[in-house]
């Protein structure tokens, strides 16, 4: 069955993008490094492409989440492509890790509503504590944006220029490996349905939320009887290269919405949209000439072409 297409339902689309490990493993195990370079990576991705918005991150440690809006398909591709190949030679060069890194490309879920985006943010808050690994979500010794939404605090990470370094051999120089780093700032731009709001008062909601996150956890280990959380110095003590003993696997939904009216309005779009894709791919095979695909979509290559083709050969 073929990968489904990307799908832009309209302008300014926030979406949820999830990308996991090969095989579950636990290749992002947290560390004071690797949050350095992920957040290196992600500053740098970001400065190239200023038009994607990043709200939220979470770096688990077999798998990474992004809340982040758009205005087209490209621009998402292209600072996926970044982030993810990025990524995966910083943490594969730390952890000794040279195989396959990802399991599959990036998922990208549309988040149609206020009331769906809520619950996604309240997700994605949500790792670490709803794992029993900690008790609050400001605990998780991963990348998460906890502090930055209640106190302000900048997230910072560190970009390692390896073409530079490169060159440099080549020519023979002796700088150091300070001479190839640049640190970077990832900045979040509010959540949407907070982006009216003072500073002061998205601060106060974001620690509103994140209380409920831990009493909610809290009561919930009371009420079945666990017996408190594997704490930070464990999840730094896994090793990287294993895989955990049971992996949670669930069928991505097509999108995120709290309105059955606007996930079915959102279904009939994406199947028109296919459907014009369709066409114009088949017009394509049949004229080997570029022809009209739907906006903000992939057109595929015009594959091998001869001479002889023309003529049937």
């Amino acid at each position: 069955m073929g990968r489904p297409l990307r799908f832009l339902p309209r302008p300014q689309t926030t979406f949820e993008v999830t990308t996991r490990c090969v095989q579950a493993r636990l290749l992002l195990r947290p560390s004071a490094r690797l949050n350095e370079l992920v957040l290196g990576v992600l500053g740098r991705a970001l400065s190239r492409w200023p038009e994607v918005k990043l709200h939220l991150v979470v770096v688990a440690a077999n798998h990474m989440h992004l809340l982040v809006t758009v205005s087209d398909s490209g621009s998402l591709s292209a600072f996926m492509c970044f982030v993810n190949s990025n990524i995966a030679r910083e943490a594969g060069r730390l952890y000794g890790w040279r195989e396959k890194f990802w399991s599959h490309r990036y998922h990208a879920i549309a988040v149609l509503d206020e009331r769906a985006l809520m619950e996604r943010a309240r997700y994605l808050l949500s790792h670490g504590c709803k794992e029993d690994l900690v008790e609050r979500p400001g605990d998780w010794p991963g990348v998460q944006c906890a502090e930055a939404l209640t106190e302000g605090r900048k997230l910072t990470g560190v970009w390692y220029d390896r073409t530079g370094e490169c060159r440099a051999r080549g020519g023979r120089k002796k700088d150091g490996a300070e001479s190839f780093t640049v640190r970077y700032e990832v900045p979040l731009a509010p959540l949407p349905f907070w982006s009216g709001l003072s500073e002061a008062e998205q601060r106060r909601r974001a620690a509103e939320l994140l209380e409920e996150i831990e009493r909610e956890h809290r009561e919930r280990r009371e009420r079945t009887g666990k017996k408190g959380v594997v704490g930070r110095q464990r999840v730094l003590e896994q090793n990287p290269h294993s895989i955990p003993g049971e992996v949670k696997r669930t069928r991505a939904p097509s999108c995120h919405s709290s309105e059955p009216g606007l996930r079915e309005g959102y279904r009939q779009s994406y199947r028109a949209f296919v459907e014009a894709y369709r066409r114009a791919a088949a017009e394509l095979r049949e004229k080997r000439r570029l022809v009209d695909f739907p906006d903000h979509s992939f057109p595929p290559a015009p594959g091998y072409w001869t001479s002889g083709a023309a003529a049937g050969g």
